[in-house]
């Protein structure tokens, strides 16, 4: 936020990589701050393990249908 001088990140897409370890938490950071957030992970086992922990709200393997998705809820303002 201070980064880009606006009090919230509603709108804003953040992209990061990582769910596995202690990175597992960024998903729910983005949220918290309101933001889109996007983390790319190549091993589908901490994904889902993130996923069924409650720390992702989604998840997408068809890029097509991630962008779409990552438009629409930058558009709605989303935290996702």
């Amino acid at each position: 936020r201070k980064y880009l001088g606006v009090e919230d990140l509603s709108g804003k897409i953040v992209v990061t990589s990582g769910l596995g370890g202690m990175s597992g938490a960024q998903a729910k950071a983005g949220v918290i701050c309101g933001a889109v957030t996007v983390i790319a992970e190549v091993d589908p086992a901490a994904l889902y393990k993130r996923k069924n922990q409650g720390w992702l709200l989604e998840s997408f393997d068809d890029v097509d249908l991630l962008l779409e998705r990552v438009l629409e809820a930058a558009k709605n303002r989303e935290a996702t």
